[in-house]
C-alpha cells in the first residue's frame, strides 16, 4: 500500500518473498487447495465473457493477435531461460509452453483501464483480450505436446554448434586426461569426492551445469567443462573415452538417465558410479549401463569414494578405515566438519590401479558369446585380461578357450587408448535412426 501499488499487484510480489522463504512449502502445501478452485473459476468466467459473435466476426483480426502473442511470449520466455543457463532446447521448450495469457494479464488489464488504457487501443479491447485468451487456451494443450519435440531439435543444433567449434578448435576447453575419473555434479557428494580424489592423487574432470560451482573446482585444481553431460560433445570434452571411471551425482532423475546411456555408449569400458535419491531408480540405471547405483543422500560420499578408490585398487582395509572416519559423529564430515586434511589422505594408489579396469560383457555386445581367443583382445588390442567375474565366481588368467557370457566382467589391464580402440567389441548396439539415450 505504501508504494502505491494495487491489492492484485500486492498480492503477487508478496507471494514472491513467500515462495523464496523458509515457510514456502507449508505456504504451498496450504494454498493448493484455493488453487484448484480458483483455477476452475478462472476458466470459467473467461469462457462465459466470450462473446461468440465477436470472435467470428473477427476471426482474423483475433487469430493474428494471438499469433503476435505466442511469438512475444515464447519469445521473452525462452529467451529469460536461456540467460538464466538453461540448455537451448530447455529454453525452446519452456517458451513455446508459457506463451498462453495467463491470470495476472487480466490484473494488468483491469489495472490499464482504470487509466484508459485498452487492449489494442480500442473500445473492444477487453473482447479481443478474452477471444485472445481462449484461443491460446484451447492451443496450450497442442503446444506441451509439441515442447518435446522443439527441445529435442534444440539440443541437436546445439550439439552440431558444440561440435563443429570442437571441430574447428573454437573453445578448446576438453580436458587432456586418460584414466581419470569423470565428476558430474559439484554439489556436497561432488565437492567431498573430489577432495578425496585430490588427496590420493586420482586425476579427474568436473562438469556442471552451475559456474559457481565450477569455479570452485577450479579452485580446487581440477579440469573442468561447463554443460549438460548428457550431450556427447560435453562428454567428449571431459575426455570420457578415455576414462576410467564416471560417478554421477546430480539430483535430476531424468538427466541422470540420459548422462548414463550416452556416457556408456560412448566408452562401454567405463565404470559408472551414479547417486540416486529413489530406490526405484535403480533397476533403470542398472539397465541403461550403470555399474554401481547408490540410494540416498547422506550415504552417497561414503560409497561413492569407496567404489571409486577401489577401482583403482587402493587397499581395501585403507577404505574402511576412511569410511569409519567419515561416518562417526552421524556423518559429521560430511556436514562440514573437516578440519583434519590428513582423514582423507589415502595410500596405496599405484600404475597398476590406474591402468586395471573391469568392463562388462552386455548382451547384444560383439564381445558376448566369444572366446578369448576369438577375441584377441591381447594379441590385436592389448588388452592383458587378468580374471573373469561371472556371478560369485572369479575365474583367474583364464585360457584362450574360455568363452563369454552376457553379465561377465572382464577385469583386464590396459592403456587408456588400448581401452578406447578395443571400445567397440563392448558397445551394444544402437537402433538405425535412434539417437542415444532416445526415450530416457
Amino acid at each position: 500500500s505504501l508504494a502505491g501499488v494495487s491489492l492484485a499487484i500486492g498480492a503477487f510480489l508478496a507471494g514472491l518473498l513467500v515462495s523464496e522463504s523458509d515457510y514456502a512449502e507449508h505456504a504451498l502445501s496450504e494454498i493448493l487447495p484455493l488453487q484448484t478452485l480458483f483455477t476452475a473459476a478462472f476458466f470459467l468466467s473467461v469462457g462465459m465473457l466470450l462473446d461468440p459473435a465477436f470472435l467470428w466476426d473477427n476471426l482474423g483480426l483475433v487469430l493474428a493477435v494471438a499469433a503476435a502473442v505466442l511469438v512475444l511470449k515464447a519469445a521473452l520466455a525462452a529467451a529469460s531461460a536461456r540467460a538464466l543457463g538453461s540448455p537451448l532446447g530447455v529454453a525452446l521448450a519452456v517458451g513455446l509452453t508459457l506463451a498462453q495469457i495467463g491470470e495476472f494479464s487480466f490484473v494488468l488489464a483491469l489495472a490499464g483501464a482504470e487509466v484508459g488504457l485498452l487492449p489494442g487501443g480500442v473500445g473492444s479491447g477487453s473482447q479481443i483480450l478474452i477471444a485472445v485468451t481462449v484461443v491460446l487456451m484451447l492451443a496450450t494443450p497442442g503446444l506441451v505436446a509439441f515442447g518435446p519435440r522443439l527441445a529435442a531439435v534444440g539440443r541437436r543444433v546445439e550439439d552440431a554448434l558444440d561440435a563443429g567449434a570442437a571441430e574447428g578448435g573454437g573453445h578448446g576447453h576438453g580436458v587432456d586426461l586418460e584414466d581419470h575419473t569423470v565428476v558430474v555434479g559439484y554439489g556436497l557428494a561432488g565437492r567431498r569426492l573430489g577432495r578425496v580424489l585430490g588427496e590420493a592423487g586420482i586425476p579427474y574432470a568436473v562438469n556442471d551445469l552451475n559456474p559457481q560451482s565450477l569455479r570452485e573446482a577450479r579452485e580446487a585444481g581440477a579440469p573442468t567443462v561447463y554443460g549438460d553431460a548428457g550431450r556427447e560433445p560435453v562428454l567428449r570434452g571431459l575426455g570420457v573415452d578415455r576414462a576410467k571411471l564416471m560417478v554421477v551425482a546430480i539430483s535430476d532423475g531424468a538427466a541422470t538417465r540420459r548422462v548414463v546411456a550416452v556416457a556408456r555408449h560412448l566408452n562401454p569400458t567405463l565404470q559408472i558410479v551414479v547417486r540416486t535419491r529413489f530406490v526405484a531408480e535403480v533397476e533403470p540405471l542398472h539397465d541403461l549401463g550403470a555399474d554401481v547405483v547408490v540410494p540416498e543422500e547422506l550415504e552417497t560420499t561414503v560409497r561413492l569414494f569407496s567404489h571409486v578408490l577401489g577401482a583403482y585398487l587402493v587397499p581395501k582395509d585403507e577404505i574402511e578405515r576412511q569410511a569409519a572416519l567419515v561416518r562417526q559423529d552421524d556423518y559429521g564430515v560430511l556436514r562440514g566438519s573437516i578440519q583434519e586434511a590428513h582423514l582423507m589422505v589415502l595410500q596405496g594408489l599405484d600404475e597398476e590401479g590406474l591402468h586395471t579396469r573391469a568392463v562388462a560383457v552386455r548382451d547384444g555386445a560383439p564381445a558376448a558369446g566369444r572366446t578369448l581367443a576369438e577375441l584377441g583382445l591381447r594379441q590385436r588390442h592389448g588388452l592383458t585380461v587378468m580374471a573373469v567375474r561371472r556371478g560369485r565366481e572369479t575365474v583367474g588368467n583364464p585360457a584362450g578357450d574360455f568363452q563369454t557370457e552376457p553379465g561377465d566382467r572382464l577385469v583386464m589391464v590396459a592403456t587408456a587408448d588400448q581401452f578406447a580402440a578395443a571400445a567397440d567389441l563392448f558397445r551394444t548396439p544402437t537402433p538405425a535412426g535412434e539417437p542415444v539415450g532416445a526415450g530416457v
